[in-house]
């Protein structure tokens, strides 16, 4: 349980970053509906199954929503860095040019 859990997590960062939000939201909610479903054949009641799925999905989508973050966060950066060397680079030829 605590190893799928951790996998789900993974993965959800990991899709946060590469895939559109309405195909996240149908994966989630089959992967919520199939782990709800396991749930329930192993011998949990069915309110429990569907607690169960819920969280699951719940714990799916606050994954993505990192990685929709972090990835934001990194391409921001990025592009920030790139833009401060290009204007350094700017700068300096400028300096050159007129000493």
């Amino acid at each position: 349980m605590l190893i799928t859990t951790l996998v789900a997590a993974v993965i959800s960062i990991a899709a946060g970053a590469s895939i559109r939000a309405w195909a996240f939201a149908i994966f989630g909610i089959l992967v919520a509906i199939g782990f709800g479903s396991g749930a329930f054949a192993d011998g949990s009641s069915l309110i429990g199954a569907i607690v169960s799925g819920i969280a699951f999905l719940m714990l799916m989508e606050i994954g993505y929503l990192a990685g929709v973050f972090l990835s934001g966060f990194a391409r921001r950066s990025a592009r920030s860095r790139q833009n401060n060397s290009a204007a350094d680079n700017v700068a300096a030829t400028s300096e050159r040019q007129q000493g």
